[in-house]
């Protein structure tokens, strides 16, 4: 039975291990294109973490780092065990939490954000480079990515303006974005991670922490307002600073939008598919007036308690004859 429990383990992670790899894989073809799926490298070794525990999940990210060292250089690898390491352990503690979500992303988040805080200022002490400059050599090198894509897009005069546009506001929003984006990434990739989990029986359903109760409690009102408030009347680096911070906040408020939206969803017995056709048409059509609306609608229920005020109908169960 032991020896049947190993093979059965070494099978999950060799699956796993093999998925992890496949960007690495596609990288060494297609830097670009393997870039691009690096994202999805967390999800399967997350998972082998949530169900095997934080040594074995080290380990396998630590295997991964080893491999892209060899592939890649040391550099890549050191840079993927700390990018890594700490989003897949956020991850797997998020999809096993009892604790309200927003508190697991956040902290989460914060273990992510503090890491690679502290990579980077181990990197400008043994270099010698100021903080400022890792910043700003960071977000250069993100740039020229992008701006290789746009060229091998092909696109035309204004479409390549419009591009240029929108990387020179993602460079004054390098922070933000990159913190709202691991808010939506730990929160999914938790998920996904948790369905798997309840599927191969690994946990119980009872008592983990549900995304349609996801509600801030009143004080981060306190700090979207000083955010806005900073937005509105200062200028310069005190702006902008604030925008970082603020664009983190309207995510984690956007979210909340999201969960009133498949409330009302359900209340009005709407059809999956028209559901997911509403959402579509809303990102890809308005993306911006559709994320601004839903983090004002999250914002709001803070007052209104969308869910409490409009309760969906249990239907009761048919009378026995």
């Amino acid at each position: 039975m032991k020896k049947e429990s190993r093979g059965k383990d070494a099978g999950i992670w060799l699956r796993l291990l093999g998925f992890a790899l496949i960007p690495l894989a596609v990288q060494s073809l297609q830097p670009a294109v393997g870039s691009s799926l690096g994202i999805l490298t967390p999800l399967p070794l997350a998972y082998g973490m949530a169900r095997r525990g934080y040594l074995e999940g080290t380990g396998a990210v630590a295997l991964v780092a080893l491999i892209t060292s060899l592939t890649l250089g040391s550099p890549q690898g050191l840079y993927f065990f700390l990018e890594t390491l700490p989003l897949t352990v956020g991850i797997g503690w998020t999809a096993r939490s009892r604790a309200p979500l927003y508190q697991s992303v956040v902290l989460a988040i914060g273990i992510v954000v503090l890491t690679a805080a502290a990579a980077v200022g181990v990197y400008s002490v043994t270099t010698g480079t100021p903080l400022a400059q890792v910043y700003q050599q960071t977000v250069q090198q993100m740039g020229t990515f992008m701006n290789t894509v746009t060229q091998n897009a092909k696109l035309n005069q204004q479409q390549q303006q419009e591009m240029l546009w929108t990387l020179n506001l993602w460079k004054r929003f390098f922070v933000g974005i990159w913190v709202s984006t691991l808010t939506l990434l730990v929160l999914f990739y938790a998920l996904v991670t948790r369905g798997w989990l309840l599927t191969a029986g690994v946990i119980k359903k009872d008592g983990l922490a549900l995304l349609t109760r996801w509600k801030l409690p009143f004080p981060f009102v306190g700090g979207f307002v000083v955010l806005a408030v900073m937005v509105l009347l200062t200028h310069g680096l005190a702006r902008e600073i604030a925008l970082n911070c603020l664009l983190p906040l309207g995510t984690f408020y956007g979210i909340q939008g999201i969960v009133i939206a498949g409330h009302m969803f359900t209340r009005w017995s709407m059809p999956p598919i028209f559901r997911t056709l509403v959402l579509l048409f809303g990102i890809m059509a308005i993306p911006i007036t559709t994320m601004v609306t839903m983090s004002l609608t999250g914002l709001f229920d803070t007052w209104i308690d969308f869910r409490r005020r409009w309760p969906i109908e249990k239907t009761p169960p048919p009378a026995s004859a």
